[in-house]
């Protein structure tokens, strides 16, 4: 008997064996309506930006080893946080997270209607360089915005993003420049809107768009240009995720194992910026920031 069930198991075995790839791990997409609410856990309470008058620099803190980085930023810092949380959590680094909705760590006044989004960003920002200020430990600072806020001409954004920079790189400690995520603009439908009508694999690709469709300005080129310019080679560093979004040129929404990448038009879900973290772990170490 005890040979016949291994027999049967070893057929059974020979059967899967031979089953193509796609058969036995077939590309599958992730729930949409839970892609839909992935925002990064554990943040709320250093996000602020919601009511008027909430403008101090709160922080979230994980990991326990590691040196210290502050990853400072807007929503888009916020989405990418959980690759940092997950090398906190692994004893990598000690993370002391910084955010703001709609502002990112500059020194120009962001576009919004509302006066009051306009002033407590800058109340904020400025409570941002206290805080810098105070710190005695930090390794680097990690940071990542959305441009499109801010006004002016593209040769502004660069010298006044460094202005904001100075703080840092005054105390010699390098500031680290993560190119953004592709914005989905609202002329055209969200990915996960998209893919409700493109679910099978083989259609996934629909829902992608060249690279000159929804990237358009890399804030970090110039500002990294100048501050190495100004305060050495090792100050300011880029990690550009232009590759990682969109390969071969084209952003596409979904990974090629299923995994939905954004939970709305511009806002990448914290699952797939948890997956992340092993190539922020390699960028920083290439970097120096990590030893």
């Amino acid at each position: 008997m005890r040979a016949r069930i291994v027999v049967v198991l070893g057929l059974a075995a020979l059967v899967l064996g031979a089953l193509p790839a796609t058969a036995q791990d077939a590309p599958r997409l992730s729930s949409i309506p839970a892609a839909e609410r992935d925002v990064a856990p554990g943040t709320r309470a250093c996000f602020s930006g919601s009511e008027s008058g909430a403008t101090k620099a709160l922080t979230c803190h994980y990991g326990r080893k590691g040196p210290r980085l502050l990853v400072i930023g807007d929503s888009h810092m916020r989405a990418l946080s959980p690759a940092f949380r997950r090398l906190a959590d692994a004893g990598k680094i000690r993370v002391t997270l910084i955010i703001r909705s709609r502002c990112g760590w500059s020194s120009r006044p962001i576009k919004n209607l509302k006066a009051w989004v306009r002033e407590d960003c800058q109340t904020w920002r400025a409570n941002v360089t206290r805080y810098i200020r105070r710190q005695k430990d930090v390794r680097a600072i990690v940071t990542n915005h959305r441009a499109s806020t801010m006004p002016g001409t593209r040769a502004q954004r660069g010298p006044d993003t460094l202005k904001s920079w100075r703080v840092a790189l005054n105390r010699r400690i390098p500031v680290v420049a993560v190119s953004d995520s592709p914005n989905w603009v609202l002329s055209r439908p969200s990915p996960t809107q998209c893919l409700r009508t493109n679910s099978a694999p083989r259609t996934w690709r629909r829902c992608s768009a060249a690279v000159g469709e929804v990237m358009w300005f890399d804030w970090t080129v110039p500002t990294v240009k100048l501050a190495r310019k100004k305060y050495g080679a090792r100050s300011a560093f880029r990690i550009s995720m232009k590759e990682t979004y969109c390969p071969k040129r084209r952003c596409r929404v979904v990974t090629p194992r299923g995994q939905i990448m954004y939970r709305d038009h511009q806002h990448l879900t914290a699952t797939y910026t948890r997956s992340l973290a092993p190539l922020m772990e390699r960028r920083l170490r290439g970097l120096g920031i990590l030893p």
